[in-house]
């Protein structure tokens, strides 16, 4: 009987970490489609849209041309919805050839931390902008769980090179070469 207890004991906690895994691969897929809804909403509306990323969420921006300012969306289903465990986004945003990029046109100013400043401020400019052309800006996201010392649920990575869809790759699948 004990064995047995110990058994599906076992076996329930296997069912749960899977269940985790897939909660964060389900919430990897529907970031990655609200990513390119805001893609294809610039090329419908003919208006740049945008994403900011800080360390803790992110945020759609379209950018009115009567006001000259980037308006922030959180109307459904612009609105990010919660992530099945408190997680972490890292954003790398590159040029053509694959070099990150701390300049240019729609880059953001670091502050001393070297963290990029992004709030709710309408006059700061999004991190990434999907252009009313079709183009986006080629980036990486990274999202981990908060919580770095549970190695039963990974996190996941949606990159683009901004003119091919929303991939979004497993972290163990990079680590093994797939990047």
């Amino acid at each position: 009987v004990v064995v047995l207890c110990i058994l599906m004991g076992a076996a329930v906690i296997s069912l749960n970490l899977g269940g985790d895994q897939r909660g964060m691969q389900a919430y990897g897929q529907r970031m990655a489609q609200r990513i390119e809804l805001a893609r294809d909403r610039a090329i419908q509306n003919n208006q740049e849209w945008g994403l900011r990323v800080t360390r803790e969420k992110y945020l759609f921006v379209a950018f009115d041309e009567l006001q000259r300012q980037w308006i922030p969306q959180s109307q459904p289903p612009f609105k990010p919805d919660e992530a099945p465990q408190p997680v972490l986004y890292e954003l790398r945003v590159q040029d053509g050839a694959g070099n990150e990029l701390n300049t240019g046109l729609f880059a953001q100013a670091k502050d001393d931390d070297s963290q990029t400043a992004v709030e709710t401020d309408s006059q700061e400019l999004p991190d990434v902008v999907f252009f009313s052309s079709g183009e986006a800006s080629q980036f990486a996201l990274e999202v981990t769980p908060q919580n770095g010392t549970q190695d039963s649920v990974q996190g996941f990575r949606l990159v683009t090179d901004g003119f091919s869809p929303m991939a979004l790759e497993g972290l163990d699948d990079f680590s093994r070469g797939g990047g």
